[in-house]
């Protein structure tokens, strides 16, 4: 099931839950019962982790003001290999 958002001209926005991709076009005011035309919107985004969701929310709202400034990379926690140079390697090109 999903939820559609539609617009009456007098009462404003009302919802309607439907199957997907059963929503009509126009739908009935709950108020007056006239002809509200659907809007389209963003989709909610369900997630299992609520407060990561908001974190993210809010750490991407705190940069839009003020960008956090890195000055190095963050550690990768998995232990660097070090490739030896074969012959076949020296023709790669180095980035």
């Amino acid at each position: 099931m999903a939820l559609y958002e539609y617009v009456c001209r007098t009462h404003g926005a009302f919802e309607i839950l439907r199957r997907l991709g059963e929503a009509p076009p126009d739908a009935a005011c709950p108020v007056c019962g006239g002809a509200g035309a659907r809007v389209i919107s963003a989709p909610a985004l369900v997630t299992g982790r609520r407060a990561a969701v908001f974190a993210a929310m809010d750490g991407a709202e705190k940069s839009r003001h003020e960008p956090a400034v890195v000055t190095s990379l963050p550690p990768s926690g998995a232990p660097r290999r070090q490739v030896r140079m074969t012959p076949e390697l020296w023709t790669l090109p180095r980035p």
